[in-house]
């Protein structure tokens, strides 16, 4: 009986031990309250964001307008939207859950030095934090603070895009094709204009169904890319550029100028150059292009007739070629000889 009672004894402490241990930090670190990874104060009035990863470094920065631009794409607008708001949003939710480790050897595994993220606010304070590798447990990203040693659980989950075209806003101009009263082109070799006899009807003749397919596309213009002023490869495509005016029903006009340069890569459609203007002098678009030289998106190329007779084909596609005397016509089987013979086919003899 007391040899079994030894051994409960044993047991439960050898338990409770255990639980000890389990219950203990990693690296024997204290554990600390939940709290906000990133001081409210500077999430309250952010200036600056820096987002490294990936072998690349993106700033965005707040103008005394308060509109946000990406330093490092020649001041263009950044996209608010769908990449300020939503990373802001996520450092503002964050939270640091503690230490997790000050352990070199594990500290080389976290992916510390692949990504970063520092904020700073208007009164000059800083976050800055070094971003790795989701924990074990799920909860977000590992961090190390700036001037930490060791690293930090957080519930951040955050997306760390580093590529300054990603961040800036692409679009150049955003409209309706319903909107759209009448299309001018002005090409090397020639001029033609449409318009819709009123709104809500579509365009008339029978080059109307192509200036929809060419309006719908134009609706909406975005950039994929942008390149400095004064870039020689887009100066030299816009030696030989062809322009598209639209007019819409509120008065207002939009101006496209349209140039192909080079392609990037073999198999890749030439590049095309845009330049966007309105007519309203405050139009974003006009402050753009003061900035910037664009590119648009490749399948746009497909879209446009870069000349008149590039037009009057897709209005008017040339005739298929008539088939050679004599060459077979698919689904024409009389005359059809088989293997081992010239006589007609007959049908099998029926079952006995």
């Amino acid at each position: 009986m007391r040899n079994r009672t030894l051994l409960i004894g044993t047991l439960a402490l050898g338990l409770a031990a255990l639980a000890l241990l389990n219950l203990k930090p990693q690296d024997g670190a204290g554990e600390a309250p939940k709290g906000p990874l990133v001081p409210a104060a500077i999430l309250a009035n952010p200036k600056s964001l820096t987002v490294k990863a990936n072998g690349r470094s993106t700033t965005v920065e707040r103008a005394a307008d308060g509109a946000w631009t990406v330093k490092d794409k020649f001041g263009l607008p950044v996209d608010v939207e769908n990449r300020l708001r939503p990373l802001v949003l996520a450092l503002q939710k964050a939270e640091n859950l503690g230490p997790l480790t000050s352990n070199p050897k594990r500290l080389e595994k976290l992916g510390l030095a692949d990504g970063s993220i520092s904020v700073t606010a208007d009164d000059g304070k800083v976050f800055t934090a070094e971003v790795g590798k989701a924990t074990d447990d799920g909860a977000g990203l590992a961090m190390r603070l700036q001037g930490e040693a060791g690293a930090i659980r957080t519930s951040f989950n955050g997306y760390l895009e580093a590529d300054p075209t990603n961040w800036m806003d692409s679009v150049l101009f955003n409209g309706k094709p319903e909107d759209i009263k009448a299309i001018a082109f002005t090409w090397a070799d020639g001029q033609k204009s449409f318009a819709r006899p009123e709104k809500g009807k579509p365009f008339g003749g029978k080059e109307g169904p192509t200036v929809e397919d060419i309006v719908n596309a134009l609706a909406i213009m975005r950039a994929s890319d942008a390149a400095a002023k004064g870039d020689k490869e887009a100066a030299t495509a816009f030696a030989k550029s062809w322009t598209v005016k639209l007019e819409l029903f509120d008065g207002s006009t939009v101006t496209a100028v349209f140039a192909k340069g080079p392609a990037g890569a073999p198999n890749e459609q030439p590049k095309l150059f845009t330049r966007v203007s309105h007519s309203d002098p405050k139009h974003v678009a006009n402050a753009m292009a003061a900035k910037a030289e664009f590119l648009s998106q490749p399948w746009l190329s497909e879209q446009l007739p870069a000349s008149f007779a590039d037009f009057k084909k897709r209005v008017e596609p040339p005739p298929e070629a008539p088939a050679a005397p004599g060459a077979p016509q698919l689904g024409n089987f009389q005359g059809l000889s088989l293997p081992g013979g010239n006589g007609p086919v007959s049908a099998p003899p029926a079952a006995k």
